[in-house]
């Protein structure tokens, strides 16, 4: 097996022993649907049939992206493959395939981009993020942590969001405080109940293995960043965690 690390369709994440970048489980659960090594990062594998789905995929392997892109971009990178017109259905092979990630509005990419799989709006990728938080987070760090992931968005449309001023498709709650922090239900069935709508794995085991091995990790750094980069702030006048600033 040319891929390395964990056994393919049983955990949240591998890697792709070519350009170590990372693979959703639904990468890797696609490869093996159509028997095939996931990652393309080395083009549409022989035999594959170039669908709309398959030469986008191709595209967002390539290795010297590193973030996620426009639609309009991906339209302008399918245009010489795609013997289709692109334009007419590329948000229907964004949005319905798990292996592309939501990354803000006509924002696509992988999970090598830093995108959580499976969700399609900011609620469902805050709700993430918060599942995998060691603590409750004030608003600013769920700011923080989602645009380190690579998410744009505005951020008083995350404040709406989280502090309940604006609905969403699957009723996700979010509860806060007169503090602006924010937390959810962590549990084992919160957990399981969340991933049944969004999808980021394709089973609740791989859920739970990703969160723990790929998610929580990347939550906490960008939060243990976000301190040393608050605390570099000499002489301001910042003294919780919950103050918001733009970094450069």
């Amino acid at each position: 097996m040319a891929e390395r690390d964990h056994p393919v369709g049983h955990c949240g994440m591998m890697r792709c022993s070519r350009c170590d970048a990372e693979l959703s489980a639904w990468e890797v659960r696609r490869a093996e649907e159509i028997g095939v090594l996931p990652c393309w990062c080395s083009g549409i594998p022989s035999g594959t049939a170039r669908t709309l789905a398959n030469v986008a995929y191709a595209e967002l392997c390539h290795k010297g992206l590193i973030q996620p892109v426009k639609v309009h971009d991906v339209i302008r990178f399918v245009g010489q493959k795609y013997t289709g017109n692109p334009q007419a259905s590329i948000n229907v092979a964004l949005s319905q395939d798990n292996r592309f990630c939501w990354g803000g509005r006509a924002l696509y990419g992988l999970a090598r981009h830093g995108l959580i799989p499976g969700t399609r709006s900011l609620a469902e990728a805050a709700y993430a993020v918060l599942l995998a938080a060691p603590r409750e987070l004030h608003v600013e760090e769920v700011d923080f942590v989602l645009e380190q992931l690579n998410y744009r968005f505005n951020s008083e449309s995350l404040v709406h969001h989280l502090r309940g001023y604006t609905s969403n498709k699957w009723g996700l709650f979010f509860q806060s405080d007169r503090w602006n922090r924010v937390r959810i239900n962590t549990g084992r069935d919160a957990r399981h109940h969340y991933n049944a709508k969004i999808h980021v794995c394709p089973t609740n085991a791989a859920f739970d293995s990703w969160i723990e091995r790929e998610l929580t990790p990347k939550v906490e750094r960008s939060l243990n960043n976000r301190t040393l980069r608050l605390a570099d702030l000499t002489g301001s006048k910042i003294h919780i965690a919950g103050d918001r600033i733009e970094f450069l």
